[in-house]
């Protein structure tokens, strides 16, 4: 299942303004796409539930203690992220129904017990997709609430992407459940070999020009990896 076709489809956030946050949204989405493909295109639903992941993890970095001492693929309950998900999940909804129509017995179609099959599983694209994330919001100074509604963002594009391939309600069921699923297991920490340029260099192109002055200022200028790393950074 590939979606090349539609690769011109422009999406904007609805209710988000940032225009630095929708750059990020677009980024981060090609970034997605271009881990995904291989020698056999781009598979849509792994690349739906790779986004899902990432936008999940943002989530759970956001408000779950870094400190908490858990083993990756642990469940991790948590009544912030409760509160969170539907906000976020409605806004990857809305997106979603912006892509080009499947047919409508594909768009309709019941995803009860749905089992898609994915290249990659959530520890392996945090660990291929991770370090992407967080050089990019290092680059373009994110924080992590804008990171997060940046990678939420990307996860929209996408959905509305795989529409036609997919049908409606399985993009958002996967969207929905692999982001819910990332927002609620422990993963990879963040590490200071994640933050560096050469993560980029594959979507050079891509990325928003830096004046002198925004380099320099972003070599000496710790913060955003400190807000990474440690604790308080809500």
């Amino acid at each position: 299942m590939s979606f090349f076709a539609i690769d011109h489809l422009k999406l904007k956030i609805p209710m988000q303004t940032n225009p630095k946050i929708q750059q990020a949204a677009e980024f981060l989405e090609t970034a997605v796409r271009q881990h995904i493909m291989d020698e056999k295109g781009i598979a849509a639903p792994t690349c739906l539930a790779c986004a899902g992941w990432m936008a999940g993890t943002q989530l759970y970095r956001l408000e779950i203690d870094p400190a908490l001492d858990v083993k990756p693929g642990t469940v991790v309950l948590s009544e912030p992220v409760n509160q969170r998900l539907p906000g976020l999940m409605g806004l990857v909804a809305a997106m979603a129904a912006q892509g080009d129509a499947a047919p409508p017995e594909m768009d309709n179609a019941d995803t009860t017990g749905a089992q898609p099959i994915y290249r990659l599983s959530l520890a392996q694209t945090q660990e291929g997709l991770d370090p992407v994330y967080l050089s990019y919001a290092r680059r373009t100074s994110l924080a992590p609430e804008e990171l997060l509604h940046a990678a939420t963002g990307a996860l929209g594009i996408l959905a509305a992407k795989s529409r036609p391939v997919l049908g409606l309600s399985l993009a958002r069921y996967i969207a929905h459940y692999c982001m819910l699923e990332a927002a609620k297991t422990a993963g990879r920490r963040p590490q200071m070999s994640d933050f560096s340029e050469a993560h980029l260099r594959p979507l050079a192109s891509l990325l928003p020009p830096q004046s002198l002055l925004q380099r320099v200022s972003s070599w000496f200028d710790r913060s955003v990896t400190r807000n990474y790393l440690h604790s308080g950074h809500k």
